[in-house]
């Protein structure tokens, strides 16, 4: 105990040490553990760390905190971090950086360095380090991105715009790694693309309508601001980008997509069509286009049916059918599509409803014979259904429709003891998901 005692009394002394030091003396001790560090990197590798913690102390203090040569060699000791980190990724592309945060505490301190600068030599100074820096956020950024760290990719690539401008305010746009006008505009691409996400799309968008008003070539980049505008209830804003990315990029699939999906929110479904038949020409492989289109249709044939168009009815029907088979010969176990035909049926002979209801009670023998004529038209749009029914549960045997359709189609066709084993499941099924949701405490 007596030992242990004398050790940690060791450890006090020691940080006790760091703590007494005049803030001066610590940004000597800062600057000559840089020096050891560039004397022999792989020896001195603690030293770098150890400058970074003394020359942050020694920036406490008010005085310090007032010079520029301070600034100056805590960028010096952050950009050191950075290249030893980037080194390392480059030795082992596994590994992972530590210190994804110092090429920022480096721009940060040139940025002040800068602020306190008045003469042109001091000035000169900066942003000789600043081009260092600069190729150091690029880096760092682009390591965060890969690994999709997008918050810590916009953090740094954001610098590396300002460090632009910071050479730009002082006459030496030129040697900015962003003085190139093809250069600067990937970097505010890869900055808005990190931005929007990352969880901060009023940057992203800040960075996307700079692209739009010089002119790009990323439809992504009209799909973006339009998502972005939506989201902030810019309705009028967000069909302008949309609309003018749609023009530019008519084979964009993500746009197009973008288009869609606004439709189907609005229920715009006479103008879906042939948006979809366009998605269909662009990605024929992508079975989810087909089912989209057939649920158009399907809607547009219930819609008929309400309005008491015959010929209508048929004809979004018909369409629904052929798009929602599409769907399955490019996916035959395709849960959706399987589902959405026995739905088309189902939905069909539900609409026989109504007509057979009007000669429930009329015994006449035409009546009869109408509500008899009815109902087996009714029964047989069920008998199609239910083999899609069938195999869809094949697929999914707690899907709540599902069970939903199999229980009423087998009760419309007296199949009692059929019907009843459905109703079982489906309360089965529903207890079961009600357990799963979250309760309101």
């Amino acid at each position: 105990m007596k030992k242990l005692f004398l050790v940690l009394m060791g450890i006090t002394i020691a940080f006790g040490s760091m703590n007494a030091q005049s803030p001066k003396s610590m940004y000597k001790k800062a600057k000559k553990l840089l020096s050891n560090y560039y004397f022999n990197t792989k020896d001195n590798a603690n030293d770098l760390f150890e400058a970074s913690e003394f020359i942050n102390k020694a920036l406490k203090d008010e005085t310090l905190a007032t010079d520029r040569k301070v600034w100056i060699e805590k960028a010096k000791i952050f950009n050191a971090i950075t290249n030893a980190d980037v080194n390392s990724k480059i030795l082992n592309p596994k590994y992972q950086l530590k210190n994804p945060n110092a090429a920022i505490e480096a721009f940060e301190a040139l940025k002040k360095a800068m602020e306190l600068s008045e003469k042109k030599r001091h000035k000169k100074a900066v942003l000789k380090l600043l081009k260092e820096t600069e190729n150091s956020l690029n880096n760092i950024a682009a390591y965060q991105f890969q690994d999709k760290k997008y918050d810590l990719a916009f953090e740094n690539f954001v610098r590396t715009c300002k460090a632009y401008h910071m050479f730009k305010e002082n006459d030496k746009e030129k040697d900015s790694r962003l003085a190139d006008p093809a250069v600067r505009k990937e970097q505010k691409l890869y900055t808005g693309y990190a931005a929007y996400y990352g969880g901060k799309k009023d940057k992203a968008e800040h960075f996307f309508a700079e692209l739009v008003e010089s002119g790009t070539d990323q439809p992504f980049v009209y799909e973006a601001l339009f998502n972005i505008n939506l989201e902030k209830g810019n309705k009028e804003q967000a069909l302008k980008y949309l609309n003018e990315g749609r023009k530019q990029f008519g084979d964009d699939t993500g746009l197009l997509y973008a288009e869609i999906n606004y439709y189907i929110k609005e229920g715009k479904l006479n103008e879906l069509t042939d948006k979809l038949k366009k998605a269909i020409e662009l990605d024929s492989n992508n079975v989810t286009v087909y089912t989209t289109l057939g649920s158009v249709y399907d809607q547009l044939h219930t819609k008929a049916f309400e309005d008491g168009d015959e010929a209508k009815t048929k004809e979004y029907f018909d369409l629904a059918l052929k798009y929602f088979t599409k769907a399955t010969e490019k996916d035959p176990d395709n849960f959706d599509a399987i589902y959405s035909i026995g739905a088309l049926y189902y939905n069909s002979a539900a609409n026989y409803t109504k007509e057979i209801n009007k000669y429930a009670n009329d015994f006449s023998a035409e009546g009869t014979k109408k509500y008899d004529a009815l109902k087996a038209d009714m029964l047989a749009e069920f008998d199609r259904a239910l083999p899609y029914f069938e195999k869809a549960y094949s697929k999914n045997d707690s899907d709540l429709g599902v069970l939903q359709a199999l229980s009423e189609i087998y009760a419309r066709k007296d199949m009692l003891v059929k019907a009843k084993e459905y109703r079982e499941k489906l309360n089965a099924a529903k207890a079961a998901q009600n357990e799963k949701a979250p309760q309101n405490k």
